[in-house]
């Protein structure tokens, strides 16, 4: 099942788009360097890359995302694809980036070896990533934990927090030299309401969980719930994100 794929994407991808600019940033990129977008979605940090000149290649597991990527990117090429098995060879890529992509890939430490693995030495490695903090890790926090109790199973993150500076260095640090910086999303101007709402009509992730939770009865209280926290860091709630840079050795 084409899970990202469903809802519209495209909508959470375009709030998200100056975290692309910076990782994009971050790379320093050169014309005619080979970059891959890790998780690409729908391409925000694939069609910066192009822009400064890059031949670039964009790996997500949605097919339909891929194909508004290859939309917006069209001298870009798009694989379908695991983050968790990257199907190119050691090496191939001067530069990597992944904008809140890699983050949901299984094994974690499996991921961040792949993409230390495809880009070669010299190379330069971005990632933007939640820290556990601020309105949106609250609200996704109310969002596992209403899923986990009807499944009964842990719907949490992946066996390592990509949003720990300290276990960013336990993933990536072997490959390289590791900076990691802390930048902060632009505030959003829209009331609670108006973001869950936004949210329930648009994310594939609350799409996704209003599946499991309404015909149950515990989609309404959640709403309650995380409507409230968004009103606690009013007036106008943002998160921060990490940018973790890894220079390949």
């Amino acid at each position: 099942m084409d899970d990202w794929g469903q809802g519209s994407y495209e909508q959470t991808a375009l709030e998200l788009a100056p975290v692309s600019e910076a990782a994009v940033a971050a790379l320093g990129l050169r014309g005619g360097e080979r970059v891959l977008d890790v998780a690409c979605g729908t391409g925000n940090a694939a069609l910066l890359a192009g822009a400064a000149g890059a031949a670039v290649v964009g790996l997500d597991r949605s097919p339909r995302l891929l194909e508004v990527a290859r939309e917006r990117v069209p001298a870009g090429e798009f694989v379908l694809g695991d983050a968790a098995g990257l199907p190119f060879g050691d090496g191939s890529f001067d530069a990597a980036v992944s904008v809140f992509g890699v983050i949901f890939a299984r094994p974690a430490e499996v991921a961040a070896r792949e993409i230390a693995r495809v880009v070669r030495p010299g190379g330069r490695v971005a990632i933007a990533t939640w820290p556990p903090r601020g309105h949106l890790y609250d609200v996704v926090s109310l969002l596992r934990e209403a899923v986990a109790r009807v499944r009964g199973g842990d719907d949490g993150p992946p066996a390592f927090d990509w949003g720990d500076p300290a276990m960013l260095e336990t993933l990536l640090g072997p490959y390289g030299e590791l900076e990691v910086g802390e930048r902060m999303l632009a505030p959003d101007d829209a009331t609670p309401q108006e973001v869950w709402d936004r949210w329930e009509r648009l994310h594939p992730v609350w799409i996704g969980a209003r599946a499991t939770l309404e015909p149950v009865g515990e989609w309404a209280p959640l709403r309650d719930r995380m409507i409230a926290a968004l009103q606690a860091a009013q007036p106008r709630p943002s998160s921060p994100y990490l940018l973790a840079v890894l220079t390949r050795r």
